[in-house]
């Protein structure tokens, strides 16, 4: 996936790819395991077992703008190490806490570390543009794949070593990960500005079509990615009487292949400035997807679903941020990326209320809707691609 990308390049890639999959790791091992924990916790209560695990998003989601502005501002690798300082301090609490309330100070400070736009931004500064979609795409599989492995550990780890642990062992990851990037990638060099970072700067971004439609395409993505696994989960279990613990057998064959699948194609598109033709083909792929399974609901259709979801994903997912910092001025990169990072985990919130509505009223809300949005999403891709 890398080939073609210089010694220094790939330095960087592996260090970024180290630091986000660390973060993404103390989430996606905590997801399956910690509302159990929580419930175990001194004045837990339904209400504050909900916002320990949703502050984290919400302070992620509230920082990203400004956090991008200070790259933009001070530098993209001070910002990283104060936000994966933040991070660490928010994982040893809650290793340590023994109350609900000291909990949710914890996943708040957690969530503080909002370092996902400054990351990006950082990437793309020490990346030719001809590799950068490689790039990402490399970042994106990290994810991934700590996904994967998370859902398949996580209730092991927990059951065997606790909950706390896994609060410390990602503490100890982020600070070898925080380590790496302050003595091992460089700081962007410094270049004349165009555009000084001001926040005159944030009309800049809003009035940005391109943008717009990044933004509201990376939303939607992941708007798709929480209801599907919000809602295949579940029918799984309740509907097919698939154990839980036998899901990575679903999970595990469907990202690897999409994996396999993303690669050529990655290439494909920034070898041949094929980016509409790849594009296209992920929501393509994710709209036969929802269509599928709203033609005949079955466990076959389902595994389908998530099959066909995830390849698609893995296409678009490094595409959008690498046209975004194509198209989007370097000097308001960060703040650019702290915009679209924001209505990334808007759409992850959104996608979450869209389970919950699906879990009560059916799965056809799922599949329809679905299917819909990914064909008004290809009309309004193959527009925007006209005018580029």
């Amino acid at each position: 996936m890398l080939k073609g990308l210089t010694k220094e390049e790939k330095r960087v890639i592996f260090g970024i790819s180290f630091a986000v999959a660390v973060r993404m790791l103390g989430l996606f091992l905590l997801l399956p395991v910690l509302s159990p924990y929580l419930k175990t916790l001194e004045g837990a209560t339904p209400f504050l077992i909900g916002l320990a695990i949703g502050v984290y998003g919400f302070s992620q989601a509230f920082l990203q703008i400004p956090f991008g502005y200070l790259s933009d501002k001070l530098g993209r690798k001070p910002v990283i190490i104060f936000g994966m300082a933040t991070y660490i301090l928010g994982s040893l609490m809650g290793g340590m806490a023994k109350n609900i309330w000291f909990m949710v100070l914890a996943r708040f400070i957690q969530g503080f570390g909002a370092v996902s736009s400054a990351m990006t931004a950082l990437s793309a500064d020490l990346t030719r543009e001809e590799v950068r979609t490689r790039a990402f795409a490399f970042i994106g599989a990290s994810i991934s794949l700590v996904f994967t492995l998370s859902i398949v550990f996580a209730p092991i780890i927990a059951g065997t070593l606790g909950v706390p642990f896994i609060f410390y062992l990602t503490a100890l990851l982020s600070l070898l990960a925080t380590l790496y990037v302050a003595f091992f990638i460089p700081e962007p060099k410094t270049h004349h500005r165009e555009i000084e970072p001001t926040l005159r700067n944030f009309s800049l971004v809003l009035k940005d079509k391109n943008q717009a439609f990044l933004n509201l395409s990376i939303a939607l993505l992941h708007a798709f990615l929480v209801v599907v696994f919000t809602v295949v989960p579940y029918q799984l279990v309740y509907e097919y009487q698939f154990p839980k613990v036998e899901h990575w057998k679903v999970y595990l064959p469907a990202l690897l292949l999409s994996l396999a699948l993303m690669v050529p194609s990655i290439v494909y598109a920034e070898r041949k400035k094929k980016f509409q033709e790849v594009f296209l083909l992920g929501v393509l792929l994710i709209a036969l997807g929802f269509l599928l399974s709203f033609l005949k609901n079955s466990f076959f259709t389902l595994v389908l679903l998530v099959f066909l979801f995830l390849v698609g994903f893995h296409l678009l997912e490094p595409i959008i941020p690498s046209l975004l910092t194509r198209l989007t001025h370097r000097d308001i990169r960060g703040l650019s990326l702290g915009f679209f990072n924001t209505t990334q985990f808007v759409g992850a919130f959104l996608g979450g209320l869209w389970g919950g509505f699906v879990l009560k009223h059916g799965l056809v809300y799922m599949t329809t809707l679905g299917f819909l949005f990914s064909l008004l999403w290809l009309f309004v891709a193959y527009l925007w691609f006209k005018r580029l």
